[in-house]
């Protein structure tokens, strides 16, 4: 069975909300995005990492849950005109510039990551 598209996905979310009302704000959307990533992350409170690999999940309800965040985010997007896409590629190409791969080869940098983010929020202030 061939998977739909991004571009149906979408529709197709935007379509379910317009048949029923839901035309939320940005702001109700964002609060939305938070509350739905904080149930997600409830499955995987207490979680130390060591034990992650033998504890029991609820797969299927943290696929949902990861669905309500995409959905909400989707909703977002559409509401506020961001191409959800092309805002990836550009925070790629952003991190690429702000995170050159030559200062890290294939390994964490903790050093570089932490003295770049400190650059980056000064510069922002």
């Amino acid at each position: 069975m061939k998977k739909p598209s991004f571009t149906t996905i979408i529709n197709q979310i935007i379509e379910f909300n317009d048949k029923r009302g839901w035309d939320p704000e940005p702001v109700d959307s964002a609060k939305s995005i938070v509350i739905e990533s904080a149930e997600l992350l409830e499955h995987f409170q207490w979680d130390a990492t060591d034990q992650r690999k033998d504890e029991k999940k609820d797969w299927t309800d943290i696929e949902l849950e990861v669905a309500d965040v995409f959905w909400y985010l989707l909703t977002f997007c559409h509401k506020t005109n961001i191409d959800p896409l092309g805002a990836i590629q550009n925070k790629i190409k952003y991190n690429e510039e702000k995170y050159p791969e030559d200062h890290f080869n294939g390994k964490h940098n903790q050093k570089f990551y932490k003295q770049r983010k400190m650059e980056y929020r000064n510069k922002n202030k």
